[in-house]
């Protein structure tokens, strides 16, 4: 509890020692002495925490504000009113009371009641918490600071806490956000210093103002509850070109102040050559162009092919704008589909940037197809309609598109993990199309196929190659070894066994270092309380265990590192393969057998964390861009940062 007359400065540290005047940081915990004044803890504000404004809660204006301009205890001394007639302002000042007959007795100004202790005490109690509650309208719903102004918020907040005088905006923005995003990024710093491995993701937004951001994102195995988690590292304004040079130095400064530049297992973004080149070549990562990515690329290679699934494509388009267009049009189809007892639904537009967006615009409209004829034939608009080819081949190409939908829904989780699926959904793509039967479809409906298995060979040719994916792969219980190559198989397994080989080596090292310290104390311990040893300083061994610790000496088993590492893997590879079907997360699997396998226990924990997509930095600009709306124009680009930080890791 901060100290009777505080200052501003108490929001920020609690008393931790009341008889030696110790406070405490409550973003740092660094400990400080306060006697006499809080100019000590005032001077570490500014020093270590300089996002921290110590702005006043309440301006001289603000404070004044009231349901009524008109103050309860200069009304009249006595005024009848029955109960229900109690207004807020009744509530609001404790000089105020109610008898049992009705009648409201006002005490003088200056005299204070009973009731005004007692809320007055409870107000002071819970102040911080209506304040943090109030912060969250802004960090978790992302409201506006001014809605502290708004008359009906203020009404609200003073019916249900009369004593609780509503802070000003700038008091929020200020000082409470700065303070909220300290603390959060020290407590999220605390928790990256134990992890081993960490995957990054990034990409660039550009906001409706033109202003552009960088998103990164990292994503991480707990150890201690086996969930993969993700956290944002960073959402701040890019200055200047976006060139390779520097997007890595600022990519470099985000990874050094996390202290995760040497934990970095893969970077993932999109395929740009500027992004790529920085992490690649400028900071010498691995990266990954995201999977889905890759995938959209892939097709829009493959229609960019047929000139006649291209210029369907274009005949939908200009469909859906018409129906988007025309208000007469809508109304139009929205009755065909009421009179056909159908959920109404609207044309959807294709976005050469949205991923799947050509197969829902061309599913949506074969769902409504016949509300889409009719409302063309009505409006006179038949010269937009398509042809009887048009639609069998539309039908065709959303058959062939709908694996994909699959895909990317399946490799775009943020929540599990998604590196490993990568070469397994990938095969199961090709084979997916290759099994497809199309020998009903339109002759341009199958070279549209072949040339979509082209491009996907063509783009996804060297996944095999990657020892982060094909390790990752290994390590997921559902598909070990599921290769089509054997010679990849075999690879990866040599690959695994070397890893292991490794740990092992280092686990024994430290296991020997700490052996030593521990027999020397021993040794020490047991010289000091038995005083009969040999003369060569070795403890005695009772007569009655030296033919067993002479037998012993000779058969102490002597695998090395390298065999100990063979058989793990050996007895890991013939463990039951989990089904996709008993619906084991791969990291739960890990937990129960972890005593079981434990050098590829802590193996899975490293490298199970890389991800497919940058899916995370998408999810992270859909919500800037909900942040960023027209109540918000003003929002500098350091509190977009503070409140997306908030936003997402909260």
């Amino acid at each position: 509890m901060a100290p009777k007359g505080s200052s501003v400065a108490w929001d920020h540290f609690v008393v931790k020692d009341k008889d030696q005047y110790m406070a405490e940081c409550k973003m740092c915990k660094t400990q400080l002495s306060f006697k006499g004044s809080v100019s000590n803890l005032t001077k570490h504000l500014k020093r270590k925490h300089p996002l921290v404004n110590l702005v006043p809660r309440n301006s001289s204006t603000s404070a004044s504000i009231s349901l009524n301009s008109e103050s309860p205890s200069s009304q009249v001394a006595t005024a009848t009113t029955s109960s229900s007639d109690t207004t807020a302002n009744d509530r609001l000042s404790p000089a105020a009371s109610t008898s049992n007959t009705g009648t409201v007795r006002v005490v003088q100004s200056g005299t204070k009641t009973i009731a005004a202790y007692i809320y007055k005490k409870n107000a002071d109690k819970c102040k911080s918490d209506i304040d943090q509650l109030i912060m969250d309208l802004f960090i978790l719903d992302f409201q506006p600071f001014r809605i502290v102004e708004d008359r009906g918020f203020r009404k609200l907040i003073q019916s249900a806490f009369p004593f609780y005088i509503i802070p000003t905006r700038k008091y929020f923005a200020n000082n409470l956000l700065p303070s909220r995003y300290e603390s959060l990024r020290e407590i999220k710093m605390v928790e990256l210093r134990n992890v081993e491995s960490i995957c990054i993701t990034a990409d660039i937004w550009t906001s409706s103002t033109n202003d552009s951001f960088l998103g990164v994102t990292g994503h991480y195995i707990d150890k201690d509850e086996y969930v993969l988690k993700s956290i944002l590292l960073e959402c701040v304004l890019l200055d200047g070109s976006h060139t390779s040079i520097n997007l890595a130095t600022e990519l470099l400064r985000v990874a050094e102040e996390w202290q995760v530049a040497n934990k970095i297992l893969l970077a993932v973004s999109d395929n740009g050559s500027n992004i790529k080149k920085a992490i690649e070549k400028d900071l010498g990562w691995k990266h990954f162009g995201y999977y889905a990515h890759s995938l959209n690329l892939a097709v829009q290679e493959a229609m960019s092919k047929s000139e006649e699934v291209t210029a369907l494509e274009g005949k939908i388009k200009t469909i859906v704008s018409y129906f988007k267009r025309s208000a007469k049009a809508w109304e139009k189809l929205k009755k065909y589909q009421e009179q056909a007892g159908k959920t109404v639904k609207r044309p959807l537009q294709s976005v050469s940037t949205r991923w799947n967006s050509i197969f829902y615009m061309m599913q949506r409209i074969l769902e409504i197809k016949e509300e889409i004829n009719s409302s063309l034939c009505n409006l006179n608009a038949s010269a937009m309609s398509l042809s009887q080819f048009d639609w069998e081949l539309c039908e065709n190409v959303t058959k062939i598109l709908k694996p994909f939908e699959e895909v990317t829904k399946e490799v775009s989780a943020q929540k599990y993990v998604s590196g490993s699926i990568v070469i397994p959904i990938t095969t199961g793509l090709i084979a997916s199309l290759e099994n497809m039967d199309t020998s009903s479809y339109l002759e341009t409906a199958q070279m549209f196929k072949q040339d979509l298995l082209g491009a996907i060979k063509t783009r996804f040719a060297n996944l095999d190659r990657s020892r982060t994916f094909t390790v990752c792969m290994f390590l997921d219980p559902r598909f070990k070894l599921y290769f089509d190559d054997p010679s990849v198989a075999e690879n990866t397994k040599q690959n695994v066994i070397q890893l292991v080989t490794a740990q092992i080596h280092k686990e024994d090292r430290v296991s020997q270092s700490s052996q030593n310290e521990n027999g020397l104390m021993e040794l020490q311990e047991s010289t000091s309380t038995q005083p009969s040893t040999s003369t060569s300083g070795e403890v005695q061994i009772s007569s009655v265990w030296q033919h067993y610790t002479q037998r012993m000496k000779n058969i102490q088993p002597k695998g090395t590192a390298s065999s100990r590492a063979i058989i793990e893997v050996q007895r890991y590879l013939e463990d039951k393969v989990v089904l996709p079907t008993e619906k084991i997360s791969p990291l739960q699997w890990w937990k129960q057998r972890k005593d079981v396998y434990p050098h590829l226990h802590a193996l899975a924990i490293t490298k199970l964390n890389a991800m497919a997509t940058s899916v995370p930095c998408e999810r992270l600009f859909s919500a800037c861009g909900l942040l960023l709306n027209d109540r918000r124009t003003r929002l500098g680009t350091r509190k977009v940062q503070q409140l997306m930080f908030l936003h997402q890791n909260t």
